[in-house]
Parts: C-alpha cells; sequence; structure tokens
C-alpha cells in the first residue's frame, strides 16, 4: 500500500520575459489576509552578451509591453503582425512562445521557441523556456536536455538554475538537483522563490530541518508567500511535530490566501495524527480547488486507498497519470499501486 507521508512536490518551473518571473501569488484582499506576498524582480536577460541585438520598435515593442502588463490578447495581436512582416524576428517568435505559455498551449509555444533558438542559438531564454514546456507536456528527458544547454550558456541565471533544479527533481536526480539549487541560492540571496525552491530540494531527501531553516528564512521576506506556508507544515510533520503543523496550518489558511498545496499539507497532517475523515475532507478541498494538479489527485487518492476506499482510489490514481505536469518518481508509484490493486481484483472495470 502507498503510505501517506509527508513529502510534497509544491510548486512549478517558472517562465516569464526569460522564465518564470517569480512565480508571484495573487496579493489577497479582505479579512486578516493581507500578508506581504511579492519578490523582488530578477533582471529580465534572454539572450546572451555576444547576441546580435535586435531593436524593440513598432509592433514587437507594443507586444512585449502588453506582455509585461499581462495584457494577453493585445500582446498576441501585435506580436503576431510583428512576425507577419518580420519572420527573421527572434524576440518576435520568443514573446509569441510566451504568450502560448499563458495559454497554457504548449504545442504553440514548442513551435516558437524552437524557431527562436533556430533564428538565433544564443538566446537561452528560449532553450530554458522549451525546458519548461517539455516539462508540461511530461517529456522529461527532453527538457534536462535543453535545461543543461540553456544553463551552459547561462550559469549564473537563478531563474535557469531553478528550471534545471526543476528537471533533476522530476528526474529523481536529487543530489544533483540540491547542489543545483544551492547554486541559485547563491545567485540570487534574498530572493524568496529561489530560497523556497532549495528547501524543496531538500525535502526530497528528508533533511526536514535544513528546509525549515530555508523556508523560513523565505518567509521573512514574504510573509504571505502560501507555498512557503504549505511546505513549512510538511518540515514540521516530517520533524514529527504533528501539533505544531496542525495549528501552523490553521493560522495559514486563515491569514493568507489558500493554495490547493496548503489544503494538501493540512489534510496529510490530519491524516497522521488518525483523523482520516478531516483529513480526506481537506484533500477535497485541495482538489476542488485545482482539479488538475497532480499532487492534489495524488494526496486524495492516497488517502482513500489507506481508508479502504479503493475503487474510489483507483479511479483518482488514473486520473493522476492522466497529467502531463507530474514527477516521474511518483508516477511509478502510482503505477505500481494499481498493479497490485488489479491484482486484489479492485480497479478492474471503469467507472
Amino acid at each position: 500500500m502507498i503510505s501517506a507521508h509527508p513529502h510534497i512536490a509544491f510548486g512549478h518551473p517558472r517562465f516569464g520575459l526569460l522564465v518564470a518571473a517569480t512565480l508571484l501569488l495573487t496579493a489577497a484582499c479582505g479579512g486578516n489576509k493581507h500578508l506581504y506576498d511579492r519578490d523582488r524582480a530578477l533582471e529580465d536577460q534572454p539572450m546572451g552578451s555576444e547576441a546580435r541585438p535586435e531593436v524593440l520598435e513598432g509592433d514587437l515593442l507594443v507586444g512585449v509591453r502588453a506582455l509585461s502588463d499581462g495584457k494577453i490578447e493585445s500582446a498576441h495581436t501585435a506580436l503576431t503582425r510583428h512576425v507577419a512582416d518580420h519572420a527573421d524576428s527572434p524576440l518576435g517568435h520568443y514573446h509569441l512562445g510566451l504568450v502560448a505559455m499563458e495559454r497554457e498551449d504548449w504545442n504553440e509555444a514548442r513551435v516558437r521557441f524552437e524557431q527562436a533558438l533556430k533564428l538565433a542559438p544564443e538566446l537561452y531564454g528560449a532553450a530554458s523556456n522549451l525546458g519548461v514546456v517539455f516539462m508540461r507536456t511530461g517529456e522529461d528527458a527532453a527538457a534536462l536536455r535543453y535545461l543543461r544547454r540553456a544553463q551552459a550558456m547561462a550559469p549564473v541565471d537563478p531563474r535557469v538554475v531553478c528550471n534545471l533544479g526543476a528537471a533533476l527533481l522530476r528526474r529523481g536526480l536529487w543530489t544533483e538537483a540540491i547542489q543545483t539549487y544551492a547554486e541559485a541560492y547563491k545567485l540570487a540571496p534574498g530572493h524568496a522563490t529561489v530560497i523556497y525552491d532549495y528547501a524543496l530540494a531538500l525535502t526530497w531527501r528528508q533533511e526536514w530541518q535544513r528546509a525549515l531553516t530555508l523556508v523560513e528564512e523565505a518567509l521573512q521576506y514574504r510573509a504571505g508567500f502560501a507555498l512557503a506556508r504549505a511546505l513549512r507544515v510538511v518540515c514540521l510533520q516530517g520533524m514529527g511535530k504533528l501539533d505544531a503543523a496542525l495549528a501552523y496550518a490553521r493560522l495559514s489558511l486563515e491569514e493568507v490566501e489558500p493554495v490547493a498545496e496548503l489544503h494538501i499539507a493540512h489534510g496529510r497532517v490530519l491524516l497522521a495524527r488518525g483523523q482520516v475523515s478531516q483529513g480526506v475532507a481537506a484533500l477535497q478541498e485541495a482538489v476542488e480547488l485545482d482539479p488538475g494538479s497532480p499532487l492534489a489527485l495524488m494526496s486524495l487518492a492516497e488517502a482513500l486507498d489507506v481508508s479502504g476506499r479503493r475503487e474510489d482510489a483507483v479511479f483518482l490514481y488514473r486520473r493522476y497519470l492522466e497529467q502531463h505536469d507530474r514527477s516521474f518518481e511518483d508516477s511509478r508509484r502510482v503505477r505500481d499501486r494499481l498493479k497490485q490493486l488489479k491484482g486484489q481484483g479492485i480497479g478492474k472495470g471503469d467507472r
């Protein structure tokens, strides 16, 4: 049986004008959900210094500014016009790739970034974002290949380094992933999301105290960082401090705009305390909040499995395996569990 364990793979690879800017959570409002939650910006520079400069003007400039302002459709219109007149514009294709990522159109994003790289091989932002695209579509080997290429071109860009760390984690290369995140931590001191990523990597090795120290450092910079709060709950649970973990989970659900990961952390603590029905309810809230979250689906499936509701668990395990954005290691565990259940005559039919 798959046991309910405290590890949680929170977070996603980042893209943005280079790679995901800083995974900003929406600032909360109302009640007491007003805690500071914004990282300082990292420098946007998608090309190496040796690159041929491309002047930002006309529709290209309009599109880049619209994208920066979050006006996705306006950006798409302007950039499409630009590329129609300037098919050899690497930055035009690159920014259309970013638009496609915002729309979660991974096929289009792949085409645009590949074209940008063909036109400007030094455009390391395109290589890094291609890595993110391949992670989103579950092609982890290709993701790792492009991210290693991006890192070779930009070894001191913390966003590229963090994306490489995410790809390494997904392949189960824990030691190299932790070393990679440690390097990003040095490159971007005081950046909460980078600190959080490093802490997250350490939880894969169950280095709870080191991870907790880093999470608390991240929260000094972003008190309302919901993912970091969820990870703090996980660390406390991993250290066996279940009462403290539960208290902090409940406090965080009151103080910040909740994300699925916070409900997952809450639910897993409840399960560890033997409060099965409450734990399942918390995990159901996570799935309702983010129905496509592999982590939420797997967590609820495991809880139902442990509590004896195995037909329901099989249904959710299968839904988990339909998600592209899932980890290699957890996917293997889920497939093994489904084989065990099938051997027991559970889940042979379709629901």
